[in-house]
């Protein structure tokens, strides 16, 4: 089956770089769960884009604000960024999450 989602990662040293597109929704939340965690060893910074998403939704942000919270307690810096259509930088904003937008 095909995925309709792709999540890359870029290792440099203690820097983690993931980049996510497509369909960020509850359908795929456990794979791409499984894969960001699968990269997630010791790393000093992760950095979050997302591009070129068709549908994000509740999940998806949960996810975001998961890893965050990972992030403090485990003390690693967490920068996301968000690039979205219309539609989803409204859905964004009105939920109280427009600091993700880029």
């Amino acid at each position: 089956m095909t995925e309709n989602f792709n999540v890359d990662f870029n290792e440099n040293k203690n820097q983690l770089d993931v980049v996510l597109s497509g369909q960020l929704t509850i359908n795929s939340i456990s794979k791409i769960t499984e894969n960001i965690k699968s990269h997630l060893k010791n790393p000093a910074v992760v950095n979050i884009k997302v591009k070129e998403a068709d549908n994000i939704d509740l999940t998806f942000i949960q996810l975001l604000k998961a890893i965050e919270n990972t992030g403090k307690k485990k003390g690693f810096e967490v920068n996301i960024s968000i690039s979205a259509t219309e539609d989803i930088s409204s859905l964004l904003t009105n939920a109280g999450f427009a600091g993700y937008l880029k």
